[in-house]
């Protein structure tokens, strides 16, 4: 290995540390608790080392995210999509979508339910043309434009529809989390019929 190569790989490293002890405090603390200081005491490295990968604790933040996303993305890409009847294939993506959010609840209370800027620049899905630039609900415009094309949906926006599935999906991961009373019985409870509403409001 060269040196270029050794240099690096070292970088990645200590890039790695630095996120993973970020992802801790956020889950353990939320994010206006997160500072370069406390990742720095976490890690043993000094304040200035940290600066030298990222400019602020936003950025790392926005890293955690980006590596969020691409989980999500795997998470709802890998069901096939069922030609017959693509409703199965929306509702057994989303709900590996509140499968993946419900295991790290404290980790989506402190990032997806939080106001940080460079956040919310990442996850925002509700203005017009969202289809083009992100890849969760530009997938989901497709399975719904199937369901059209075979007659198994009404002729509704594709993506309108896609973001309001996603927002209602959110919306009830947020309150499965906050509420943590709620039985694993009547979680499944209310999973259930939201997917029931959801579906039968697109079906012809």
């Amino acid at each position: 290995m060269g040196i270029t190569e050794r240099r690096q790989m070292e970088k990645e490293i200590i890039m790695k540390k630095i996120i993973d002890a970020a992802n801790e405090i956020l889950i353990e603390e939320g994010y206006e608790k997160l500072s370069i200081r406390k990742i720095a005491n976490k890690i043993e490295y000094s304040p200035g080392i940290i600066y030298h990968y990222f400019k602020d604790k936003a950025e790392i933040v926005t890293c955690i995210v980006d590596e969020g996303y691409k989980n999500i993305l795997k998470c709802v890409g890998k069901e096939p999509i069922d030609i017959e009847e693509p409703e199965k294939t929306i509702e057994n993506n989303l709900r590996s979508y509140i499968e993946l959010m419900l295991k790290t609840p404290q980790r989506f209370k402190a990032i997806l339910m939080s106001d940080i800027e460079s956040v919310q620049q990442k996850v925002n899905i509700l203005h017009k043309g969202v289809s083009k630039e992100r890849s969760s609900i530009q997938g989901l415009c497709k399975v719904i434009e199937l369901g059209i094309e075979r007659g198994r949906f009404r002729d509704i926006d594709a993506e309108l529809t896609a973001q309001i599935f996603w927002t209602s999906t959110h919306g009830l991961v947020s309150r499965l989390v906050m509420e943590k009373n709620i039985s694993e019985q009547q979680k499944e409870r209310l999973i259930d019929h939201h997917f029931k509403m959801l579906i039968n409001g697109i079906m012809k």
